[in-house]
């Protein structure tokens, strides 16, 4: 069955109406929240090898400076539901909660986020972090999964990036995804839907990856001074 950027924002759109309350109605390929100036916006999926589906997926609000802050959701087929489907739900569950802590604090999702201030020098800020996607492809232990859950490689980048970089006076958004293959590591760092990895080469040094495997988790800053 085929599924397009359309029906995916009307799969959205039901899901945030009624699974979590919120005003949400979709038009085109684009849902938009009313009163809280979220818009998401569905890229046609993209079909990759074994049957896998690429899902790009872009959050936007008036402070993003009419960007988007873009994803590229993966969906693995089986059983009964497209993988289309499936990079939805799963970018609902990891991505969706680091905007709707910052910007639909009434929703459940914000639940699932972390807020962590920052301050230095004369600035602050407040980050969210949501929850991290971990994948085994073999022998990673629940050690591995507590580090990446209590240092994800994201806030490494947060932290480097709010000392030693300039940043906009406006939210910044990145996610970063790290692997250990047999044929080596893997580090890539997105950064206002940039590739930054060059500079962050290091930031999953501190795992202790006793096993193959990735994870993969967003962030949001949002200065507050």
């Amino acid at each position: 069955m085929d599924i397009g950027a359309e029906e995916i924002a009307g799969l959205l759109a039901r899901m945030l109406a009624d699974g979590h309350a919120l005003p949400a109605s979709a038009g085109g390929a684009e849902v938009e929240v009313a009163g809280t100036g979220v818009r998401i916006a569905i890229a046609a999926p993209q079909p990759q090898d074994n049957g896998l589906v690429q899902l790009p997926i872009g959050v936007s609000h008036p402070s993003f400076g009419g960007m988007f802050a873009w994803d590229q959701a993966v969906g693995v087929p089986g059983g009964d539901r497209h993988p289309a489907a499936d990079a939805l739900d799963g970018w609902a569950h990891t991505v969706l909660p680091v905007f709707a802590a910052a910007l639909l604090p009434g929703c459940d999702l914000a639940g699932h986020a972390t807020v962590t201030p920052l301050a230095g020098g004369e600035r602050s800020a407040r980050v969210y972090y949501g929850p991290v996607a971990t994948r085994d492809f073999g022998g990673l232990t629940e050690d591995d999964r507590s580090a990446m859950a209590d240092r994800p490689p994201t806030q490494v980048v947060i932290e480097e990036l709010f000392t030693g970089y300039a940043l906009p006076d406006r939210p910044v958004w990145l996610f970063s995804f790290c692997a250990r293959l047999p044929s080596g590591p893997i580090t890539e760092v997105t950064v206002l839907n940039g590739e930054a990895g060059a500079s962050f080469g290091h930031i999953a040094d501190h795992l202790p990856w006793h096993g193959h495997g990735s994870v993969k988790s967003w962030a949001l800053l949002v200065p507050s001074g």
